[in-house]
């Protein structure tokens, strides 16, 4: 608490600091040593790193304030997280309300100068925690970054599913493109970090891909990871803070045809994770759905989904949807 209040009070008073800060350092934060794999500049193109580095310098010269507030907050987060008691700090979060005037110093920093002395052990999380912030920020300008990491087949899973859920988070057309292009190639646990991240871009065709990954997959791991990314592709709750709303009735079915579908092809833990996600989705077409599955359905599986038509009818998020309104 003592490093969140602190956080917070010096985003509310960095002015005059953070501009004394900036003016007595050197223009370009210190980089810890030659480029590795914490930064994404080996891995992308020329013209994008020219046209990166020259936004990052207009950036800093309309702005110096921003390059400092995001310096400090980055500088802070190990110890946030060591004082979080169990649970993680929201870096990503801090750094995404400070607004658009903190995607060119994260990009910097995942790009070019990742942050030095920073603690081995915390170095991923930290950047995990700027990917999420880029994300966070919805701005297309971060895609070229956020590819060059997505498309690197030796990231981990955590790093490789926070930033397919960043790259979806931005949600347009290149950013759909992106995420599907990196599916079609990866395996295993990749594949799975990747499907667990892309339901936060909530276009047709990446939902169509999930439903078909659900659908076409024996593996019981990918089942419950795609179901559950599917659920958060047609979150009902989200859909209604959305401005274009075009595409909801279509995504919302899509996701709910494959999960009625998963249900009732597996069990454990993918079944209940088809079962919740249907809940969160609540397309108008689900309990049509079940009738139709029931009658196709062994007498296990028709008590089944006579249980899930019942727990349709108490579903919460209905509930609340109805009180809304």
């Amino acid at each position: 608490m003592k490093t969140k209040t602190k956080l917070v009070k010096w985003h509310l008073s960095v002015g005059a600091a953070g501009l004394a800060l900036i003016s007595a350092a050197d223009p370009r934060p210190a980089v810890a040593g030659p480029i590795d794999r914490e930064v994404a500049a080996a891995r992308m193109q020329a013209q994008q790193l020219a046209d990166l580095r020259r936004d990052v310098a207009q950036a800093r010269s309309a702005d110096p304030r921003s390059f400092a507030m995001v310096s400090n907050i980055v500088a802070l987060a190990p110890e946030a997280d060591a004082r979080a008691r169990g649970r993680k700090a929201p870096i990503a979060l801090y750094l995404a309300k400070l607004g658009p005037g903190a995607l060119m110093p994260a990009l910097e920093m995942l790009a070019f100068a990742f942050p030095r002395n920073v603690p081995a052990a915390a170095a991923p999380v930290l950047r995990r925690d700027l990917i999420e912030a880029v994300g966070l920020l919805h701005d297309a300008r971060g895609l070229a970054v956020l590819s060059a990491i997505l498309d690197d087949p030796t990231e981990d899973a955590e790093t490789t599913r926070t930033v397919t859920e960043a790259v979806a988070r931005i949600g347009n057309d290149d950013a759909a493109s992106r995420i599907l292009a990196a599916l079609s190639s990866a395996r295993d646990e990749r594949a799975r970090a990747i499907l667990g991240g892309m339901g936060e871009c909530r276009q047709l065709r990446v939902t169509e891909a999930l439903a078909g990954q659900l659908r076409t997959t024996t593996d019981e791991a990918t089942a419950r990871v795609a179901a559950r990314s599917l659920g958060r592709a047609g979150n009902s709750w989200a859909w209604q803070t959305m401005t274009d709303r075009a595409d909801e009735a279509r995504i919302r079915e899509t996701a709910a045809r494959a999960l009625v579908e998963a249900f009732v092809r597996h069990r454990g833990e993918a079944r209940d994770a088809a079962s919740n996600a249907l809940m969160v989705v609540d397309a108008p077409v689900t309990p049509a759905l079940i009738v139709e599955a029931r009658k196709s359905a062994p007498p296990e599986t028709q008590k089944a989904l006579d249980a899930l038509a019942i727990r349709l009818t108490r579903n919460p998020v209905r509930a609340r949807a109805v009180e809304r309104r």
